[in-house]
């Protein structure tokens, strides 16, 4: 992000493509934020092997972003599409698992009653 807007003479002198760069960079930082912290979720998911939520919640959210690009107007807005995308699948994961729900959500629960055992503590 910050290379876009600070660097963009870098890449080219023309104007236009330097302030379409500038006017992008939000956008890419927050994707590139977003998507550091989705792949984290992502693995934990992964480790869980909850496979089936996450090709269902991915193929849902895949299929939002599909239907919000046909409204972009811009190289923000498509940006923006990523950032919902990757976001909104990290929170639902993220609350199923803090709700124990699902095979992470199991993993989660079974860990705390285990810390909490006064077998645990002895």
């Amino acid at each position: 992000g910050m290379l876009l807007y600070f660097g963009s003479g870098i890449f080219s002198s023309d104007i236009v493509v330097q302030n379409l760069a500038k006017g992008a960079a939000p956008a890419v930082f927050m994707t590139v934020a977003t998507a550091i912290f989705t792949v984290t979720v992502d693995g934990a998911m992964l480790a869980s092997r909850d496979f089936t939520f996450m090709l269902v919640q991915g193929t849902l959210s895949m299929l939002l972003q599909l239907k919000l690009l046909s409204w972009c107007t811009n190289i923000s807005d498509i940006y923006g599409t990523f950032t919902l995308r990757l976001g909104g699948y990290a929170i639902i994961a993220l609350a199923r698992a803090a709700l124990g729900r699902g095979k992470l959500g199991s993993i989660i629960r079974k860990g705390k009653s285990t810390i909490s055992s006064p077998q645990a503590l002895a």
